[in-house]
């Protein structure tokens, strides 16, 4: 017999350079989800455009994403940074139609705007105005609260604190009821309330490891989590997915435990010296003893992202060499410096998460 269990749907929106705030934002819900869905008796599902939606005709993108995702939502999570997003006919972003269209459904919406120093060039200050505009408007005609961060640690533990009032305004830790009691109250980074849908069969369980006396706390835990990140997102010929495979299974077999929560925290500088060491590995390693290898795999992963975004080399590369302050115009990326391409890499890949 399974009993049935709550299905909580929260959908994040954001413009494409926000992408590595929502991949922190999808690790804070599998956190909550692993540590205390079983325990209050439902589960965080989160959805973003680029993977949760399918392809339909009949109809304007936009309206065909809000169908499929934001009015199936009960909480809506939107992040701005530099870039606001594209008109979509009804409102001057997707995000903003997808803020606006929640909040009239009384789903709970909360927004952050990041203040992270800008690396936006000529061409992106347009992009920079408008999220100025949306901001100045949400707090000069009263259209609701936000919430700001200056890093990405400080984003993290603001969702964590948030998104913990959130979910105890729709499902109250007390015995749960079978309506859920709107407000407005909150700390300011909620606008309005909303429902949570019933679904017969619970999702597959996490096993919760129970912490040991002496081991890494929270805050260590999320470190570790971060270098593998790191370390997975810069390596070359894998998959994200099996990147992190890879570096979590020579976590594992270097300091011999099987989950990240049985590490003592009296390990902690090791791990770092050996994340450190991994790191000086992957940037000197291919780039010293195969330059042609290395400059070949750059390239090739610089142009399958412009495809991604559908940017071509006539447009972008001069808005590349502004924003990255490149002397002289490049017409190819041949052209350019091992360290010039190692820039460009890592600015075109920016670019194209979420794509």
């Amino acid at each position: 017999m399974t009993k049935p269990i709550d299905l909580v749907k929260l959908s994040f929106c954001g413009p494409s350079d926000v992408m590595k705030e929502i991949t922190i934002a999808q690790e804070v819900v599998q956190q909550w989800n692993l540590h205390h869905g079983e325990a209050r008796g439902f589960w965080i599902k989160h959805q973003h455009w680029s993977s949760d939606s399918h392809p339909e005709m009949g109809g304007r993108p936009q309206a065909i994403i809000n169908r499929q995702m934001i009015d199936g939502s009960d909480i809506i999570v939107a992040i701005f940074w530099q870039r606001f997003g594209s008109p979509t006919g009804v409102a001057e972003s997707g995000t903003e139609e997808e803020i606006r269209r929640a909040t009239r459904l009384g789903k709970k919406v909360i927004v952050y705007f990041s203040d992270l120093e800008s690396v936006a060039g000529p061409a992106d200050r347009a992009q920079a105005q408008m999220v100025a505009d949306f901001r100045r408007l949400l707090r000069e005609k009263r259209q609701g609260l936000y919430a700001s961060f200056r890093s990405r640690d400080h984003f993290r533990s603001e969702f964590t604190r948030n998104l913990a009032h959130v979910l105890n305004e729709l499902r109250p830790q007390a015995t749960a009821a079978p309506s859920i009691v709107q407000s407005s109250h909150g700390d300011g980074n909620v606008l309005i309330g909303g429902s949570v849908t019933m679904f017969a069969q619970p999702p597959v369980l996490k096993t919760v490891v129970e912490r040991r006396t002496g081991a890494v706390s929270s805050a260590e835990a999320r470190q570790l989590q971060r270098w593998i990140e790191e370390l997975a997102e810069s390596t070359m010929g894998a998959t994200r997915e099996r990147a992190f495979g890879m570096w979590w299974q020579r976590f594992k077999n270097r300091f011999e435990v099987e989950k990240y929560e049985e590490l003592m925290a009296t390990a902690m500088p090791d791990v770092e010296k050996w994340f450190v060491t991994q790191r000086a590995i992957q940037k000197r390693g291919l780039k010293t003893k195969l330059p042609d290898d290395w400059k070949k795999e750059r390239i090739v992963s610089i142009k399958a992202a412009m495809r991604r975004m559908r940017r071509d080399k006539e447009d972008y590369y001069p808005e590349i060499a502004q924003r990255l302050k490149i002397k002289g115009r490049f017409t190819s990326l041949n052209d350019l410096s091992k360290k010039d391409l190692e820039r460009v890499y890592t600015l075109v890949r920016r670019d194209a998460q979420g794509s």
